[in-house]
């Protein structure tokens, strides 16, 4: 399988999860709404697995699906939901956009990775082409900003973790894992929060739940765990420049909001960036003394 479908379905679906969050937080609370998503996600692939009799996960690898799962799905996703009570959605993607920012930070602490110069100013371009998309205007919450940025943190390290992590041999058991992980993390978050008395049902909070669950967790989440044991992290991190200019594209083809020129030169440069990221991959393990050889890469996802 090439690199190229998974990251197609990483950077469209997860773009349009942004409406889908903000329609479903409507009626359900954010830890409630990611805990039942990742729970029945989660439940939805070990069923499959167990129906093609795939070797269950060993205690070492339920560990690592465990810090996964914490660290990705239920800090990095239900942070940003729970950041989007009170932040704008656009807002709160420009904090995700920060996430190859410490995926390029992780890997240069733990794989001494070199930050090049097209690498640099990929990352640069990618965020400053984020700021132009969004541009975000007055005061913004604190502690929700915190926490949308505390995710983005939480994920870009994640990522960086699972290159090392003992993973299952399937991709789709990896993500069952690491999603029913974070809706049991998750929901105990929602019983301490007392979200379970503010529940709703709707409609419209309904669908969104589906589609959150079929889409942005059965189908991107398990393309995203596919793409980190084939790619670099910092490749599989890039989704976070496109997510933003998918969600406004949407914007203007399902709602009519208004698609001007200011965003067309934020979509330009984040392409820019990614496309700087992509094509002058750094080499793994190289290191800043040009005397010591360069380390092979570790399987990814392995660890072992």
């Amino acid at each position: 399988m090439g690199a190229a479908g998974p990251l197609l379905i990483v950077y469209v679906v997860w773009g349009s999860t942004y409406l889908g969050l903000k329609v479903g937080l409507e009626t359900f609370p954010p830890f409630t709404l990611n805990a039942a998503r990742f729970l029945v996600a989660g439940a939805l692939l070990f069923a499959y697995c167990r129906y093609r009799r795939w070797t269950m996960p060993d205690r070492r690898e339920w560990r690592a699906g465990a810090i996964q799962g914490l660290l990705l799905p239920a800090a990095g996703t239900g942070g940003a939901c729970w950041a989007e009570q009170t932040l704008p959605s656009g807002t709160t993607a420009l904090f995700l956009a920060t996430i190859p920012l410490w995926i390029v930070l992780g890997r240069r602490v733990i794989d001494r990775e070199r930050i090049t110069v097209p690498i640099g100013i990929g990352l640069v371009a990618g965020i400053a082409g984020v700021a132009v998309l969004v541009r975000p205007g007055g005061a913004n919450d604190a502690l929700a900003t915190a926490v949308a940025l505390g995710g983005a943190m939480c994920w870009g390290l994640g990522s960086v973790y699972a290159v090392h992590a003992p993973r299952p041999s399937h991709a789709l058991l990896a993500s069952a894992v690491e999603m029913v992980s974070a809706g049991a993390i998750l929901a105990a978050l929602a019983g301490v929060a007392g979200e379970y008395g503010r529940i709703g049902v709707s409609g419209r909070s309904l669908l969104a739940l589906g589609y959150l669950i079929v889409f942005g967790s059965v189908i991107a989440y398990t393309a995203y765990t596919w793409l980190l044991d084939h790619v670099a992290p910092r490749v599989a991190g890039t989704y976070a420049f496109v997510n933003p200019v998918v969600a406004v594209l949407l914007g203007w083809w399902l709602l009519g909001e208004r698609l001007d020129a200011r965003v067309l030169i934020g979509t330009a440069v984040i392409a820019a960036g990614v496309a700087l990221i992509v094509l002058f991959p750094a080499r793994t393990g190289e290191s800043d003394s040009s005397d010591e050889p360069a380390v092979p890469a570790p399987a990814r996802g392995r660890g072992r």
